[in-house]
């Protein structure tokens, strides 16, 4: 499918044909993804001039879409904001002025377990499946999870051993099955594979902040009014266009080395500040001019890093996924949120968009998404599992009424996220002048989109601080802006016990 065509990488560079005059510039973005976009929109509204530059034919990465039979088919995102309309990513497009609405969950969820859709509006609608004993089990790890410290030496263990620390597992599977399902879904991890320190954060951000949401007119919308807002400030996308090396002198980011994929031709940008947003395997191999596997530079962060604890075989946990996209002639889930599936072998969770904005589908029809981690080397199994677990969902309704767009993996170059969720990288790298925002920078508790901009938050903080030091250096007096958005009040969870908060309710 179109998401593996978009994940070919040349590996070979062509001869220059001509050389051009060199262009100076304020900053270059590198990469246009929603990271990318953020980064240029706002460096731009700080009258910067600014440059990005985007390997592929299409701005957005991760966060778009392609009109496919009619359907807003996604390139990676399900059309959902994590955190909705309160969320980290809303406040920054409000704050850029980017035309936007997001649809947030009516639910906490509904839940497919026992052959059959629990619908729980709020926290308390998870008795209905759980039973008594495991749902006193689900109150006492909550109060654990948000009221209790969590001791230094829990903080870097893997939840699911945490969770067997305290309570009896083989006795409470419905309740494990819930954290799974979540997890999967949500941070395309097993449980194993995140500490329990990240699922608390994560956990509380999800609750403080509010129910996830859908984008109206999907997340190609977002991408096109940051697209326009880049062209308003005057500033350039350079579309099929690579970056061949990141250009340095002493230590001191210079500029970048660009090749135009369709004319051959090779060009340099001079700027002191560049922006990657393409992770930081491929960051490091443009400073090297060499290629650097994924794994190679994430054992060296965990090298450098005492607190790690490396497995036997010192695997390198990363998000890896299996997204498909379906056409429905009927409504199969019920609400606005996610559909999590804690009675399937691979399929995690599943969302039906349309139910938000029927847009996004041929009029009369439902689009639905379904999310999994990818638990094996062997994809046609993969797929072969999910076509069954969706069977088990829907019955004969899926074959009636059904047909598969697309099913797209997510790896290599084209992962769920670049580095995996609580392991992120710094986003200052030791060449000055170069950050790092992206998926592969999170701040730790923000997941997908919200993670993204909150690393950019953090980009522009770092930023503010240089200024500010510059300016006491120059006896300039320069107020700092503090961009990182802090999380709203914790009491705000106590409003997911009735119902999801969020503006589902308001025309």
């Amino acid at each position: 499918m179109y998401e593996q065509a978009l994940t070919h990488v040349e590996a070979t560079h062509e001869n220059v044909s001509t050389e051009h005059t060199t262009k100076h510039f304020d900053a270059i973005i590198i990469g246009a993804g929603l990271g990318g976009l953020l980064s240029a929109a706002q460096l731009l509204q700080r009258g910067k001039r600014v440059v990005i530059v985007e390997r592929l034919p299409h701005s957005g990465g991760r966060f778009t879409a392609k009109n496919f039979h009619g359907v807003q088919v996604s390139t990676g995102a399900v059309h959902m904001v994590p955190f909705g309309s309160s969320g980290v990513l809303s406040h920054m497009l409000r704050r850029l002025n980017v035309p936007h609405h997001l649809y947030d969950a009516d639910v906490f969820g509904s839940f497919h377990v026992h052959g059959r859709q629990y619908r729980s509006r709020g926290l308390l609608g998870v008795a209905k499946f759980l039973g008594p004993e495991q749902f006193a089990h689900f109150i006492r790890l909550g109060c654990r999870m948000f009221l209790k410290k969590l001791p230094d030496q829990q903080r870097q263990m893997p939840f699911d051993l945490w969770l067997e620390r305290q309570i009896d597992v083989k006795r409470n599977p419905q309740l494990v099955a819930f954290f799974a399902s979540i997890s999967r879904f949500a941070l395309s991890l097993e449980l194993h594979q995140v500490s329990t320190a990240e699922v608390i954060r994560t956990t509380k951000n999800m609750f403080r902040y509010g129910a996830p949401a859908i984008v109206q007119g999907g997340c190609g919308e977002i991408t096109k009014q940051l697209e326009q807002l880049v062209q308003i400030y005057n500033g350039e996308i350079l579309l099929s266009c690579e970056v061949l090396e990141i250009l340095q002198e002493q230590d001191k980011v210079t500029g970048v080395r660009i090749k135009n994929k369709a004319t051959g031709t090779e060009e340099s940008f001079q700027a002191p500040l560049v922006v990657s947003d393409i992770g930081p395997r491929a960051t490091l191999g443009l400073l090297e001019n060499r290629r650097i596997r994924q794994a190679e530079v994430l054992k060296q962060k965990y090298a450098e890093d005492h607190s790690f604890k490396a497995t036997a075989n010192d695997d390198v946990q990363e998000a890896v996924g299996l997204k498909i996209h379906i056409l429905s002639d009927i409504s199969l889930i019920p609400h606005k949120g996610i559909m999590y599936c804690l009675d399937t072998r691979r399929i995690a969770g599943m969302v039906q968009p349309t139910n938000s904005d029927p847009t996004l589908a041929p009029d009369g029809k439902h689009l639905l998404i379904s999310h999994q981690v990818i638990q094996s080397n062997n994809v046609e199994e993969e797929r072969a599992l999910a076509l069954a677990d969706l069977r088990t969902l829907f019955g004969t309704d899926f074959d009636r009424h059904c047909q598969i767009l697309t099913m797209g993996t997510y790896r290599g170059e084209w992962p769920v996220n670049r580095v995996a969720q609580g392991e992120d990288v710094p986003p200052q790298l030791e060449v000055q002048g170069l950050y790092l925002v992206g998926d592969a920078v999170k701040p730790s508790g923000y997941l997908m989109v919200e993670g993204v901009a909150q690393s950019v938050n953090n980009f522009l903080d770092l930023l503010d601080d240089l200024d500010h030091k510059q300016a006491i250096a120059s006896g300039t007096d320069r107020r700092v802006r503090r961009n990182v958005m802090q999380p709203p009040s914790r009491l705000n969870a106590l409003l997911w016990l009735w119902k999801a908060p969020g503006n589902s309710g308001k025309s």
